[in-house]
């Protein structure tokens, strides 16, 4: 088969549930000044007592799902980007669609599974008999909870965006199939009504350029790639502090 996917979509966190509707909410990216955020990376093995233990373990779960996600995001933008959509069969371009929109909800599933991993956190931060840990477990778990959220966010608009651009696929083409069934004299009038409804419908036809189309779904998607690396930097910066000598 000549158009499968570049990437190996396997490196995607595998599906678990539905987004969680009281994830955190991501500060606005304004707020942020970094201008080079720390990269995100697990937590090595840290020498603390008992108590860090649960702490150690819920925040690296909570930065793999992270982690899986942007891989998850930059497969889908790899896709979204390079793949010709144009020289695809029909069922060629509804499969390879039908990959984009699964890694999506990969991604999603994933920031639910780490908004899981978060709630323990603010739970662990909660019960912490030292007020200085309480602050940064807490300033960690805000921030890693806003790129999850950010994550979620990105996936479910190139979900939107593709669910609209195939709705406006397929009225157009439902409209045309009305027009040419239309027997004898009565077409001319059949026609021009669909026509009109095409030009008064919100889903007006759609761009015959899907790679054009997938390539500005893409685009907009990395736009929100850059307020999920400032929020996972500051995760980064509290990460040490908050998880090592309980």
């Amino acid at each position: 088969m000549l158009f499968l996917l570049p990437i190996v979509i396997a490196l995607a966190a595998e599906p678990s549930s539905v987004p969680d509707a009281s994830a955190p909410t991501p500060a606005p990216a304004a707020a942020s000044t970094a201008t080079n955020p720390t990269p995100l990376r697990e937590i090595g093995r840290v020498r603390a007592l008992p108590a860090c233990v649960p702490i150690v373990a819920h925040a690296n779960g909570a930065i793999t799902h992270a982690l899986d996600n942007d891989r998850g995001i930059a497969i889908m933008s790899l896709n979204l980007h390079n793949l010709d959509f144009e020289r695809m069969s029909e069922i060629q371009r509804n499969n390879a669609i039908e990959d984009i929109l699964k890694q999506a909800g990969a991604v999603r599933d994933a920031s639910h599974a780490g908004d899981e991993e978060i709630k323990r956190l603010r739970e662990l931060a909660k019960a912490s008999p030292d007020p200085q840990r309480q602050q940064e477990l807490k300033d960690f778990a805000d921030a890693l909870g806003g790129a999850l959220a950010r994550q979620t966010k990105a996936a479910a608009e190139v979900t939107r965006d593709i669910v609209i651009m195939r709705g406006r696929e397929e009225t157009s083409e439902a409209h045309t199939l009305m027009a040419r069934s239309a027997p004898g004299t009565g077409y001319p009038q059949v026609q021009a009504a669909a026509a009109a409804a095409i030009n008064n419908s919100p889903l007006t036809p759609p761009d015959p350029h899907y790679n054009r189309q997938m390539k500005q779904i893409g685009d907009a998607m990395d736009d929100r790639v850059k307020s999920i690396v400032v929020d996972e930097g500051k995760a980064a910066d509290h990460s040490i502090a908050a998880t090592s000598g309980c």
